[in-house]
Parts: structure tokens; sequence; C-alpha cells
């Protein structure tokens, strides 16, 4: 017998999501998030960005080079696109000796953008993946001391159980964030907890809490492979241990 309309458009459906989804790498222990996961997920922050920064001349800034993917496809999906939009890229790299732009040991290496430009500008940084937090807190750190009116991150995984900022510099100058005051609340002499409370306070747009699994994948890396597979993937832990 003949399948009913609606049976076979559901089967026709189903066939083509199965045809679109590609075998994960013979490196890949399983797929963690796929490519309609992360693509909705990432509208949905879109969504929340375009609402947020309407007006404000946002400056979105991706930090290199994981970000790429994130950042392309967010930035493409922020409709409508807040009047005076720019997009940047900076690279943050350990850095020892004297220079106007580090902080705590931070560098930060703006792509075609002078670091004078972020003074009085709404800041959205994009991020791959938020481990421990020390390397984002230093980023924020480094961004305070340019003036800008506020600074938001959009990280597409949040990694909350590898969270260790016991060891972060006791005094930060924290930019502000959007909507709100400078907080005082992780000012000098503050603990691990407090510095961990106050960076949660910057995630403001996060795509998924990762668990505690070695990820690779939609711009993530292992020395520089599997940054292009179009989903996020838990790696073989034979390939890294």
């Amino acid at each position: 017998p003949a399948l009913s309309p609606s049976l076979s458009l559901s089967l026709s459906a189903s066939l083509a999501r199965a045809h679109a989804m590609p075998s994960p790498h013979k490196d890949v222990a399983n797929v963690l998030y796929g490519e309609d996961e992360i693509a909705a997920r990432v509208g949905a922050l879109a969504k929340r960005i375009a609402a947020d920064f309407a007006g404000k001349r946002p400056l979105i800034l991706g930090v290199l080079k994981g970000c790429f993917m994130f950042f392309s496809d967010l930035c493409r999906a922020v409709d409508p696109v807040p009047d005076g939009c720019e997009v940047h890229f900076v690279r943050a790299s350990s850095y020892e000796g004297k220079t106007t732009e580090s902080n705590h040991s931070v560098k930060l290496t703006f792509l075609g953008l002078d670091a004078s430009q972020l003074r009085d500008r709404h800041v959205i940084v994009v991020e791959d993946i938020v481990d421990t937090g020390l390397t984002m807190l230093k980023i924020l750190g480094a961004l305070g001391e340019l003036g800008p009116q506020s600074v938001t991150v959009a990280t597409l995984l949040d990694k909350v159980s590898r969270r260790n900022l016991a060891a972060a510099p006791a005094a930060i100058p924290f930019p502000p964030r959007l909507g709100s005051a400078p907080d005082p609340d992780a000012s000098e002499g503050a603990n691990g907890s407090a510095m961990e409370r106050k960076l949660q306070t910057y995630l403001k747009y996060v795509g998924f809490v990762c668990p505690n699994e070695f990820v690779v994948g939609y711009g993530l890396d292992f020395n520089e492979l599997y940054r292009t597979l179009p989903y996020i993937g838990v790696l073989k832990p034979e390939l890294y241990q």
C-alpha cells in the first residue's frame, strides 16, 4: 500500500537528516553535539545578541583561532544587525616582558584593529571554550585597561567542571558588564571561588555546558587537527594519553 503523504514526508525528512549527518571521524569516540544541535543553539544566541545590542554599536571580537566556525556562524545569524556593528579578531598569548597590550602575562594582538578603538565600545568577546577560566579572566583584565563601555562573553562551550581560578591574580581591572556598573566583588584579595563567580557574570551567551571530556571539532583542535569537523566530538583517549 502507498504511504500517506504525511508519513512519506516524515520518512523523507528522516532520510535527509541521516544523509546529512557525517560519519564520525575515526579518531572520535562519539559525537557530543551534532550539526543541527549546534546550528539551533547558535541561532538562539544570535537572536539574544541582536536584541541586547540594538542601537549599541557592538564590536564583536573573536579570539583566534578556535572560535572561527562559531564566530562566523554566530555573526551571520545576528539579525537584525545592530547599527554600527563591527567584527574583529584578536590573538591572546602568554607574554613575559613589557607591552602596553599585556595584562597579567597575557598579550592581546589585535588584527586590523588599534586597541584604542575599543574605548567606549560595547565589546562581545567570542570564544570557542572556557575551560579553567584563567585565560578568559586575563583577557577580561587586559580589555579592562582599554576603556570599553562594556564587555560580554559569548562562548560555544563552558566547561564549568574544570573551572579553577585559585591561582588567579589578586587584582584584575575588570571592565564594566553590559547593563551593570563595575562590580568590586572580586577585587584585591579575592579568593578563587569569588573569582569564579565574577567570571561567570561575564559569560552571558553560552552554547553548551560541556562535560569534562577532551572535545574536538567545530573549531576546536588537538595539535592543530580536527578543527574542520562540522560537529563537536569526544577524542579517543588513546590519542592524547
